[in-house]
């Protein structure tokens, strides 16, 4: 077949030797076809580059434009409203311009099943934007193999041709501990997500950073992890409180686990905002309404989203200088880190 050619689900059919019906039903995952058959004719439809044809999305031979939004390791619940607030903006940003949008989800299983490649080819995707992933995810390891514009929402791929669409993580966290440190905590600790997060890694730099520039030391065993997880938090806080007596603030990298770091604070008989100082990052809706009000670093979602996916519409339309600024953030002040000792 010359490569100019659109490879045809006969074409497909043919190379593996079985039926255009077989091969329709490996491509959609019926159960009713062999697991190594269904593999096979995936990986040869891959080779060949086949794109199914989905009259749905064609009039008079026109295939419409569609952005993807690729939401990974979904959860039943998201008291952080992240997943709303990006799905949100990424919709009006398609409405907006005009351009259909499909909502997919994955996880770290799926993807070892079924390359990105494959992925876009069977929904017929013109651009596609990544948010909920980690440093270490399959699909971020294989943006190489496709030729669509791209955005990762909150996570750095420091590939030229992927837009990386994120808030200044480091400045905001050495914002927030810098506070803590002008009001006179000295004894400040860490309560990070994943390791494998690049918003962690972000985060800790940004804590690490106001330490230094204040002349405090940065010490390991006050820096643990809890990988976003509020009863997590809640565990290594309270093993961090009976080991050091001399903790006066705590850095949290999501509102979540600082929920969790301030149970731990008041079942020891000590009083958030008083003997204890608390940041988070996020601003959930709860955030205002408990332990005082919740100080915490406010970011928008919804905008993230909107400008991810207006970002890709312009590279589809050719607009190759396409820049994403850092999001803005803001610092909200409430009852658990106001004032000064």
């Amino acid at each position: 077949m010359d490569s100019m050619e659109r490879a045809t689900i006969r074409d497909v059919a043919k190379k593996a030797g079985v039926s255009i019906t077989t091969v329709s039903k490996a491509l959609n995952d019926y159960t009713d076809v062999n697991p190594e058959t269904r593999k096979r004719i995936q990986e040869i439809a891959r080779q060949m580059n086949y794109v199914p044809n989905v009259a749905g999305r064609s009039m008079g031979g026109r295939v419409d434009k569609v952005i993807g939004l690729l939401i990974n390791d979904l959860r039943p619940m998201d008291p952080s409203g992240s997943v709303y607030g990006i799905l949100s903006g990424v919709c009006h940003a398609c409405q907006d311009n005009n351009i259909e949008f499909i909502l997919m989800t994955t996880d770290g299983k799926q993807q070892t099943q079924r390359p990105l490649k494959m992925l876009c080819l069977r929904k017929q995707l013109t651009g596609l934007i990544f948010a909920g992933f980690r440093l270490n995810d399959p699909y971020l390891h294989q943006l190489d193999e496709i030729d669509i514009p791209c955005a990762c929402i909150d996570i750095r791929t420091e590939k030229a041709d992927v837009l990386d669409v994120t808030m200044d993580n480091e400045r905001a966290a050495h914002e927030a501990v810098s506070f803590l440190v002008k009001n006179g905590r000295r004894n400040i600790a860490l309560v990070n997500g994943g390791l494998d997060a690049d918003v962690s890694i972000l985060r800790g730099s940004g804590y690490r950073w106001a330490l230094e520039e204040a002349g405090l030391p940065v010490r390991a065993e006050r820096m643990v992890s809890a990988n976003f997880d509020t009863q997590m938090a809640y565990e290594k806080t309270k093993q961090l409180l009976a080991q050091d007596h001399q903790v006066d603030a705590l850095f949290c990298a999501s509102d979540l686990m600082a929920l969790g770091a301030c149970q731990a604070i008041e079942e020891k008989g000590l009083t958030v905002g008083k003997e204890i100082a608390v940041i988070g990052f996020d601003d959930i809706p709860v955030a205002r309404y408990l332990y005082g009000g919740l100080t915490t670093v406010r970011q928008d979602f919804y905008l993230m989203g909107y400008m991810a996916g207006k970002a890709i519409y312009q590279r589809i339309e050719g607009k190759e200088d396409v820049q994403v600024d850092n999001m803005m953030y803001e610092l909200v002040i409430r009852g658990s880190a106001r004032g000064k000792l």
